[in-house]
């Protein structure tokens, strides 16, 4: 009786630990393997975003912290700061968390992924007649603070 007992409890075990892991992307995201150039931290990822979907991912959020790949625009001289934009056209700037990273101008036309915080950019509305005691409620863009850049192959 307590050899059955035992057994029945080492299969329920083992079926509730093979229940815990998702092979399944989420919606939205797809499995990237990059094998790149990293600036910054090092990205660790499973899956990626691609950045046309930002909107509708982040839905009423202020921010997240998340991974999603873009074409980079433009890099500033300084390298600071460079840009991306998104399917609607947007720009979208991107900034290291820490300072003392720069960004190369060889960037400019590839894919890469950026792995940090998003986070919506408010326009103050407070001073205005039609935003009296609203505050900053639109949205007015995003801006990403990336921990780790890596290059895309």
């Amino acid at each position: 009786m307590k050899k059955a007992i035992f057994s029945i409890a080492v299969i329920f075990s083992a079926l509730a630990v093979s229940a815990q892991t998702n092979t399944k992307p989420t919606d939205g995201a797809k499995s990237i393997t990059p094998k790149g150039k990293i600036y910054g931290e090092k990205v660790d990822v499973k899956t990626a975003h691609p950045i046309g979907d930002l909107a509708k991912y982040m839905g009423r959020r202020p921010s997240i912290t998340t991974t999603v790949t873009g074409k980079v625009v433009k890099v500033e001289k300084s390298g600071e700061t460079l840009t991306i934009k998104d399917n609607t056209g947007k720009s979208i700037p991107v900034g290291f968390q820490k300072a003392g990273y720069k960004f190369p101008q060889s960037l400019v036309g590839k894919t890469i992924l950026i792995d940090g915080i998003i986070s919506k950019q408010y326009t103050s509305t407070e001073g205005t007649p039609a935003g009296r005691n609203k505050g900053s409620e639109d949205a007015g863009g995003y801006r990403i603070e990336a921990k780790g850049i890596q290059l895309m192959n």
